[in-house]
């Protein structure tokens, strides 16, 4: 059964922000964050002093976490006439939060998402003062443009994605620091705006730059649309009240998982835990695994002394897909259910491995060869491909030059003016693995096969 939350409670809850906020005019505030509107399942708030439950309408100060169980929603009407949402799973930090209503030009505010899922729309301080504006992940640092958006961190991953205005995403690094303030702008930011529909930001630990995905994962909004739905309602309330206006009260705060309705508790602060005199010192996180190779050939036939490669087939009948055959090779992909290729860009991919040899059918010779000189650009904004490579055999030189189309599923295949007979596929969390196999007529008696495995 769906939990509702008590709206009166709720409206209450808003009305006592929008006074809290009338009240204080034109003042200078250098400590509030704002109010939790709406509190739901396990959360808590840390700050210097103590841990303790979060209660409806606490009072959110800079230097305040709030930390989220499974089941756990915090909703908070910040003082510049925004709104956060803390979603489950989650830790966020209000690192500094200096909201000027006098001269909002002079705000500055810094926020952290340790990990989890939040959503922000950007108050009055945080669109005036973008210059000012920061929000930093354990990978990225992100900068608004005046903005509705949503932010998912891993320790390794930072996804985000917009719903109105923009956002600027830069890798953390020696570019751009974790201490600083306001936005990294630079060759290493990309920009997101509202138009880029079905597209988001990623940065992984150690990227230079962030790739523009497709955003077909649920990973920005994990929880579904009641949760959205839930979020609209309360960010027009928060932000509508705390304008002055009458407000428009949720219509409906509902959420998939069963929790009790709301009842007025009595919170009893944690013991204040005795301070630390020797801080542990700070170990910084480890290094992200390579991903694992996905894309595999070998040669099926057997050629002079050397016998086929049985490799494949035990891939196979693990639930490896085929790729593609050719006179002399196979390949062969691991599955690639959650594989997002990049909405747009050109990428450069290297050369890991390959093989080659001229083969002439009605002789029955296979004459082997080496590649060099190879390059693979994909264009992932026109889902296109062109590659070329130098076949050495023979004691002379033969270039092999393919171009084609790449579908959906990552599938390579040549266009039907290519010299070469391409295909192949793409492999990888963002595709950043490759591989084909070509066949081109080098005479009338002569073809060049080959196989070539790639990573950018």
């Amino acid at each position: 059964m769906r939990a509702r939350f008590d709206l009166r409670v709720v409206a209450l809850a808003l009305s006592v922000a929008c006074t809290t906020g009338i009240a204080q005019g034109t003042e200078k505030i250098d400590s509030i964050v704002g109010h939790a509107v709406a509190v739901v399942g396990s959360a808590r708030i840390l700050s210097a002093r103590q841990s303790s439950p979060i209660a409806q309408d606490a009072t959110i100060s800079q230097g305040d976490t709030i930390e989220t169980g499974a089941d756990g929603y915090v909703y908070i009407a910040t003082v510049d006439h925004g709104f956060i949402s803390v979603r489950p799973d989650s830790s966020l930090t209000f690192e500094r939060f200096q909201y000027d209503a006098a001269a909002p030009k002079q705000s500055v505010i810094k926020l952290v998402l340790h990990k989890g899922t939040m959503r922000e729309v950007s108050g009055q301080g945080a669109q005036a003062a973008r210059d000012h504006y920061r929000l930093n992940t354990p990978v990225a640092a992100l900068g608004v443009r005046g903005t509705d958006f949503s932010v998912f961190t891993t320790a390794d991953t930072t996804r985000a994605d917009v719903r109105s205005g923009g956002i600027v995403m830069t890798p953390l690094g020696d570019s751009c620091l974790s201490s600083g303030s306001g936005p990294c702008e630079g060759p290493a930011a990309a920009q997101l705006f509202a138009d880029q529909a079905n597209t988001m930001l990623q940065v992984d630990r150690g990227s230079t730059h962030p790739l523009l995905v497709e955003n077909r994962l649920p990973v920005i909004s994990p929880q579904g649309a009641a949760t959205q739905k839930s979020e609209d309602n309360a960010a027009r309330s928060a932000t509508e009240q705390t304008q002055g206006g009458v407000g428009v009260a949720p219509l409906e705060l509902q959420f998939m998982h069963a929790i009790p309705e709301q009842t007025p508790r009595t919170v009893t602060p944690a013991p204040v835990p005795a301070p630390d005199p020797t801080p542990a010192p700070s170990v910084p996180a480890p290094p992200p695994k390579p991903e694992a190779q996905q894309v595999f050939w070998g040669r099926f036939a057997p050629l002079a002394s050397q016998p086929a490669d049985t490799t494949l087939d035990a891939l196979l009948q693990q639930g490896s897909q085929r790729v593609d055959i050719n006179m002399l090779f196979a390949m062969t992909r691991t599955p690639q259910p959650d594989m997002v290729m990049p909405a747009q860009g050109v990428f450069e991919f290297g050369l890991q491995k390959s093989a080659a040899y001229l083969v002439n059918a009605a002789a029955g010779t296979a004459v082997p060869g080496t590649i060099s000189n190879a390059s693979l650009s994909i264009d992932f904004g026109k889902r296109a491909f062109t590659t070329r490579l130098d076949l050495n055999a023979s004691e002379s030189t033969h270039s092999i030059v393919g171009r084609g189309a790449i579908g959906n599923d990552g599938i390579l295949t040549s266009d039907y003016g290519s010299p070469a007979s391409i295909h192949g596929a793409l492999a990888g969390k963002t595709a950043t693995q490759a591989g084909y196999l070509f066949l081109q007529s080098i005479d009338s008696k002569t073809m060049a096969v080959g196989a070539t495995q790639w990573a950018r």
